[in-house]
């Protein structure tokens, strides 16, 4: 199943495509907690 499915998707795979800036991604990751340990 998930062959089939990973070869039905490649038949009309496009390329991802951001939609925002990489610095506004950058800064919401820089406000993120850091993790617990």
């Amino acid at each position: 199943a998930i062959t089939r499915y990973i070869r039905d998707h490649n038949r009309a795979a496009r390329p991802f495509v951001w939609t925002k800036p990489a610095d506004t991604i950058l800064s919401k990751l820089a406000r993120l907690p850091a993790p617990s340990e």
